[in-house]
C-alpha cells in the first residue's frame, strides 16, 4: 500500500481507479488490429477465386472490435469493483 507525502500521516491512500474508457479504446484499437490482421491471412491463405463482400469483412473487423473493447471495459469495472470492496 502507498503512503501520503506527508511524512507524519500513517493513514494508507486508496490505489489508482482504473480509466474503463481509455481501457474500452485501447480493447477496441487492438480489436481492429486482431480483426485486420485476421482478414489479410485470409486474403492471402485463400483461394482468389472466391472473393468475400466488403460488408463481411467490415462486419467481422466490427465485431472484432467490439469484442475485445467490451472484454477490456469489463476487466476495468471488475477491477475497479474489487478495488472499492478491499477500501
Amino acid at each position: 500500500m502507498s503512503r501520503t507525502l506527508d511524512g507524519y500521516s500513517d493513514k494508507p491512500t486508496a490505489s489508482k481507479k482504473w480509466d474503463t474508457e481509455l481501457l474500452a479504446l485501447t480493447g477496441a484499437l487492438i480489436g481492429v488490429a486482431l480483426g485486420c490482421a485476421h482478414e489479410i491471412n485470409e486474403a492471402i491463405s485463400h483461394n482468389m477465386s472466391e472473393v468475400e463482400p466488403f460488408a463481411q469483412i467490415l462486419a467481422e473487423i466490427t465485431a472484432a472490435a467490439l469484442t475485445s473493447a467490451a472484454l477490456f471495459a469489463a476487466a476495468s469495472a471488475i477491477c475497479n469493483q474489487w478495488r472499492l470492496a478491499s477500501v
